[in-house]
């Protein structure tokens, strides 16, 4: 089944219906990308309405819908009250508030629902991926490890921050980045315990550790890593937390499989973390899903009740952190298989000095 018809089996009622604006959702129910198109779904048919000038090549392309020329948003409106439309559901997290009202005003002998169910839904269904988006993640993954194996080649002490994100963003571009992930981060010394910061124009000193936690999106999906290197020669105390970092993210990433608990791998992670005993300085939690957006369910949260499934995609890794003096990361994308996962990130977590 594939995600329209699970949106149209999911629909209550043969007089409710979904209706899909945002690029991102389309992109996801079609498996292709759509401009300026319309879908709506209900249980006895659905369509996808589309400028003119791409309906042919779009027609060829459908699956499980049928694509509809359409020169007026009125022909999606007839539609709505030609098969007795009662009850539609909004993405409520990515309608516009004209879009909103537009639809209001038109069809006001329907209810269109303003509840987050919609967007909810769809967002669930993004999170297991299909064979063709697990290769785009993958893809989009491939392009990161190389412009970090560049970017190793050519750091050296004495550089800035900012120096090393320029040379970062132009690795990716070169290898086929067709967006960058927003606020990366390329942070040293003091600077790598700020989560939150932008790359300035401090330089690069001996015994720094170095946060290079960045993502690229290629063929419409996203990917994500990150790594902590150092600069020259650090005190066996810093390598100690290093090595802790890399030990909970090893811990944690051995529990993933289909049918286990979200949370399980933070509470693994979180109990590596203790025996090393810094635990009090580790950060957020253990990961996220990526696909069509750089963040997206599911979340790896110590309450989270999700279950994880086969081919979901997922960032995931450790951050530590010792406020105004350093910060250790380490995040790999993976993707979750019966038996275990499956680690499309090739660069090595060992420590490595630059």
């Amino acid at each position: 089944m594939n995600a329209v018809s699970e949106i149209a089996s999911w629909l209550a009622d043969e007089r409710d219906a979904a209706l899909i604006t945002s690029d991102l959702s389309l992109r996801h129910l079609c498996g292709f990308r759509v401009g300026y198109g319309i879908m709506l779904i209900t249980k006895e048919e659905s369509a996808l309405f589309v400028p003119e000038n791409e309906c042919d090549i779009l027609k060829e392309k459908a699956n499980g819908f049928s694509v509809r020329a359409y020169s007026d948003t009125r022909q999606v409106l007839e539609m709505l009250v030609k098969l007795n439309i009662h009850r539609i559901f909004v993405e409520s997290d990515k309608m516009t508030v004209r879009e909103f009202r537009y639809y209001s005003e038109e069809l006001h002998y329907s209810k269109l629902s303003t509840d987050d169910v919609l967007s909810e839904k769809l967002a669930m269904l993004r999170t297991v991926k299909s064979d063709a988006e697990l290769n785009a993640v993958k893809k989009a993954q491939a392009v990161c490890d190389r412009a970090y194996e560049r970017l190793l080649m050519n750091i050296r002490k004495g550089m800035s921050e900012r120096q090393i994100a320029s040379m970062l963003c132009a690795y990716l571009v070169e290898f086929g980045a067709e967006e960058i992930m927003p606020r990366f981060r390329v942070a040293s010394g003091e600077n790598s315990a700020k989560r939150r910061s932008k790359p300035s124009e401090r330089r690069l000193t001996d015994g720094d550790f170095l946060i290079i936690d960045f993502g690229a999106k290629v063929g419409g999906y996203c990917s994500q890593m990150a790594r902590t290197v150092v600069v020259g020669k650090i005190t066996p105390k810093r390598e100690n937390i290093y090595n802790a970092v890399f030990c909970a993210v090893t811990d944690g990433l051995k529990t993933l499989r289909d049918g286990i608990g979200a949370k399980v791998a933070q509470s693994v992670a979180s109990a590596t973390l203790n025996n090393w005993e810094i635990d009090k300085y580790a950060k957020a939690d253990f990961g996220h899903g990526t696909g069509l957006e750089f963040y997206e369910p599911p979340f790896l949260e110590k309450n989270s009740s999700l279950m994880l499934r086969s081919n979901m995609t997922l960032v995931c890794g450790c951050e530590v952190t010792a406020p105004g003096r350093y910060g250790v990361k380490i995040a790999d994308c993976v993707a979750v298989t019966d038996e275990g996962y499956v680690n499309f990130t090739s660069a090595t977590k060992s420590l490595v000095h630059v």
